[in-house]
């Protein structure tokens, strides 16, 4: 925020003819109102952020459903230890769809990815620490847990890239502003 003037807008400050202006960008940021004639606008983040944050939630959504439904999907034998592992499933799915929801609703950040990247390891680790990978009955429990819990890792370290990638790229354009 260095070098950006921020105006607090009165009604007694267009006296000088200046214009108006206020830039929403995004539900969650706060509207700022600058006086003076238009120049160039400069989102706070660059764009392709706001597509890869609303792509990045909604696949969390998507996989969060996919955990729910598993059990009649790949339609599981009804025993303890294949409930052991869907109940395991969906504890992770709120958590996920929890995380995507709110990477719709607010700006992601290096927690919500971390918090992603714990929810799919302990998926992968979860076969063998109830285990559940050495009974036939829940073994595509098993694949499918350590599959998803693998694309979960993938998506963590995506955001937590891209969000690196876009942290340089504002600090990048804030020194060049000075």
């Amino acid at each position: 925020m260095a070098g950006r003037r921020r105006c607090r807008g009165r009604p007694d400050d267009q006296q000088d003819g200046g214009i108006a202006m206020a830039l929403v960008t995004s539900p969650s940021s706060s509207v700022r109102v600058a006086y003076g004639p238009p120049r160039s606008i400069t989102p706070p983040r660059p764009l392709w952020w706001a597509d890869q944050r609303q792509a990045v939630g909604y696949l969390l959504l998507a996989i969060a459903v996919w955990l729910f439904v598993t059990i009649w999907v790949l339609d599981y034998p009804q025993t303890a230890l294949v409930q052991d592992a869907h109940l395991n499933e969906i504890m992770v799915g709120i958590v996920v769809f929890l995380n995507g929801l709110a990477r719709l609703l607010r700006d992601p950040s290096r927690v919500s990815d971390g918090i992603v990247a714990l929810a799919g390891a302990w998926l992968i680790a979860a076969p063998f620490v109830v285990g559940y990978t050495t009974s036939a009955e829940a073994g595509d429990a098993a694949v499918t847990d350590v599959v998803t819990g693998g694309v979960l890792i993938l998506l963590a370290l995506y955001s937590a890239f891209a969000l690196r990638i876009c942290e340089r790229l504002l600090a990048r354009g804030s020194r060049t502003k000075q």
